[in-house]
């Protein structure tokens, strides 16, 4: 932070810029809070705006976190519950799971779990569930499984659709492994 002017921590801050996170830290006078540079909260005017280089100083001075941008948290800043729900979802290979049960398990709603899940997983939940079965499926072929049964273990509908979501995830059939 000592080789960082007032002027380019402002600018920073005011577009958002995720590269200076870490580097410093945004507090806001009026609020007593103080925020990572990204932080998606409604900007603070420049005068009511105070920089710190470490968190440690910003809670020293009497600033707590921003329930946000979770500064105390960085850099690991993924959601508390998000490891609960990929738990779940590693653990239940063997069926189709839906949104409303990632409600239940999450404990947030729909839409804040879709948008954690692109930016962190970089998929829908869904999408990520069926690329944890379709591995499982893999993995059973290689071990031997029956062909017939093993849609269903791999909480598929349809022989047809277990074919279409395998070949298009590995880019080969099913029963092209058992060749392999």
């Amino acid at each position: 932070m000592e080789n960082l002017l007032r002027k380019e921590m402002v600018r920073a801050r005011v577009r958002r810029d995720a590269s200076y996170d870490g580097l410093f830290y945004v507090g806001v006078r009026t609020m007593k809070i103080y925020c990572l540079p990204s932080c998606k909260a409604r900007l603070s005017l420049e005068e009511n705006m105070v920089f710190f280089s470490t968190r440690e100083k910003a809670i020293t001075a009497g600033y707590r976190s921003c329930k946000r941008c979770k500064p105390d948290l960085y850099p690991d800043i993924t959601p508390y519950w998000l490891n609960k729900v990929l738990d779940y979802m590693k653990n239940n290979v063997s069926q189709r799971i839906n949104e409303k049960i990632l409600v239940r398990v999450a404990g947030v709603d729909i839409s804040t779990i879709r948008r954690n899940f692109k930016l962190y997983c970089r998929s829908t939940p869904i999408a990520y569930h069926r690329k944890l079965r379709l591995a499982y499926a893999k993995e059973l072929i290689r071990k031997g499984a029956n062909s017939n049964e093993l849609p269903s273990q791999c909480g598929f509908k349809s022989n047809s659709g277990f074919r279409a979501a395998f070949s298009k995830e590995f880019g080969h059939s099913p029963g092209e492994v058992y060749n392999v």
